[in-house]
């Protein structure tokens, strides 16, 4: 928040001088200062080259290539009517965020495969998932409860179980999940498997989720996250809080999550339907049936052939 009220700091001083400055005379250099379009323009070759490597990760990460190749230079000039200087330089990028390898007499190649999660099901309230995040359990350890986490789950006791897992696809670990369960609440958890997933896990232990709330950030991975998901440091990570409640309301879950922001990406859609059954004009529904389009029952990732 303090940079942002110093930025705001910065504008308006710096607008103030401005004003000045115009009752000095210096009118070409005011016009300048308040045409926002001066200072933002941008050349139309850099606008075409960005909105196609905007495009291209887009395919990329929803899976639409599931061969893991893209068209060829003079294919992509057909079908986006850039030069070829356009499409050389957007693969080029493309390649430098390591999203896709570049071959002479190859062509461009992608090994990404993304997880495209349901927020519905990502939440849980439905029962368990079918979506396998591919665990590999790293820690299950009953420990003095952090004061971060006793803030997130009200009223929990001296010590929370930590359970830590790793998500593991095709050889690729995409995310770090860590946790924190309200103890001796959860006891049943520390003997029970884990399974596909976490609500898998907290199921076979006999608990459920009433409901769930999701924080979505971003970072630049550290030294410690770019060795644990073996990605570059600095490459960027979303992180996620998750905490879950139990049917009496009560917060029996917190979770920290890293996810590689090539691994995953999340779908929902939500609507308001034409007034049917009662149902007020302009109530909200939730049209995301926790299926995504392209999925499949292993869990919306994309085959290759």
């Amino acid at each position: 928040m303090l940079r942002v009220y110093s930025t705001h700091l910065i504008a308006f001083h710096s607008e103030s001088f401005a004003r000045g400055a115009c009752g000095s005379g210096l009118s070409t250099m005011c016009a300048m200062w308040r045409d926002s379009s001066v200072r933002l323009a941008e050349a139309p070759a850099d606008a075409a080259r960005r909105r196609l490597v905007l495009l291209l990760r887009s395919s990329i990460e929803r899976g639409d290539y599931p061969s893991g190749r893209l068209p060829a230079e003079a294919r992509l000039m057909q079908l986006t009517g850039e030069t070829r200087a356009v499409v050389r330089d957007a693969l080029n990028e493309l390649a430098e965020m390591r999203l896709v390898q570049r071959s002479p007499g190859l062509g461009t190649t992608t090994d990404v495969l993304p997880s495209i999660f349901s927020l519905r099901e990502f939440h849980g309230v439905d029962g368990v998932p079918r979506q396998s995040v591919y665990p590999v359990e790293t820690d299950r350890t009953v420990i003095p409860t952090p004061p971060a986490v006793a803030r997130r789950l009200p009223g929990c006791g001296p010590e929370v179980l930590r359970v830590e897992h790793l998500s593991v696809a095709l050889s690729f670990p995409g995310a770090v999940t860590t946790d924190y369960f309200r103890f001796p609440d959860a006891a049943a958890l520390v003997d029970a498997e884990f399974g596909h997933n976490v609500y898998a896990y907290m199921a076979n232990a006999g608990l459920s989720v009433k409901s769930s709330e999701l924080v979505f950030g971003a970072t630049a991975a550290d030294e410690y996250a770019a060795r644990v998901l073996q990605m570059p440091p600095g490459a960027p990570l979303l992180t996620i809080d998750e905490t879950m409640f139990d049917a009496d309301d009560r917060a029996i879950c917190f979770a920290t999550i890293w996810q590689r922001a090539d691994r995953v990406r999340y779908f929902g859609r939500r609507g308001v339907p034409a007034p049917s059954g009662g149902q007020a004009r302009g109530a909200e529904t939730d049209l995301d049936d926790g299926t995504w389009l392209r999925g499949d029952e292993e869990g919306h990732r994309p085959r290759r052939s």
